[in-house]
């Protein structure tokens, strides 16, 4: 029992300091994001967070791919959903609005990998994986969609990438509180993006 419990504290001493992290890369940089800072503000010693990651890099590496891998299920969703392809749709941005709207930390540190892809291949390369598994899956139910007449006849894949670019920047813009009325508003603009037919 007491092993069980000692295991728990450690990860949630661990996922404290990922937290920390996905915060403070992209606010101080990479170089800027010392253990000293990282531990300052969590009241902790920079020892300690050796405990957990042997290396800047290791705590970095762990701070971007964690994350992303916990986003894949909720995130890639719709494609196993029930329903029609614009139900499926609708679902979908729901979840994305909730997930954009709780994770504007995460989504600043996605674009700074992105904007340094080639100083970070190996984070840079998960997301340009997550992010075609995406707009791959995506595509086919909104070609679905075109088919069965629910949504307006536009390239699929164009739309896939305009809204996958939507819902991160919405979460990297708006820094609303979560149970905000302004992300119902995003909620509708997402779904116009898909054009679904008028008398759907």
């Amino acid at each position: 029992m007491a092993r069980t419990v000692n295991e728990q504290a450690r990860q949630e001493k661990r996922e404290l300091i990922l937290q920390a992290a996905v915060t403070a890369f992209p606010e101080n940089g990479f170089s800027g994001t010392t253990f000293a800072v990282l531990a300052k503000s969590l009241g902790i010693s920079a020892a300690t967070i050796l405990l957990y990651f042997e290396s800047k890099e290791e705590l970095f590496r762990c701070a971007v791919l964690e994350p992303l891998e916990r986003f894949r299920q909720p995130f890639l969703a719709f494609m196993q959903g029930e329903g029609t392809p614009l139900d499926r749709i609708k679902s979908m941005i729901d979840v994305h609005i909730r997930i954009a709207a709780s994770n504007s930390s995460f989504l600043r540190l996605v674009q700074y990998v992105l904007g340094q892809h080639q100083r970070f291949p190996e984070e840079a390369e998960a997301m340009y994986r997550f992010a075609n598994d995406y707009t791959v899956g995506l595509t086919t139910v909104i070609a679905e969609g075109q088919a069965a007449g629910q949504l307006q006849s536009y390239d699929a894949h164009e739309v896939a990438w305009g809204y996958f670019c939507f819902i991160q920047g919405v979460g990297l813009v708006n820094t609303d509180d979560p149970s905000s009325p302004v992300w119902d508003g995003m909620r509708r603009v997402g779904l116009q993006l898909f054009a679904p037919v008028t008398n759907q």
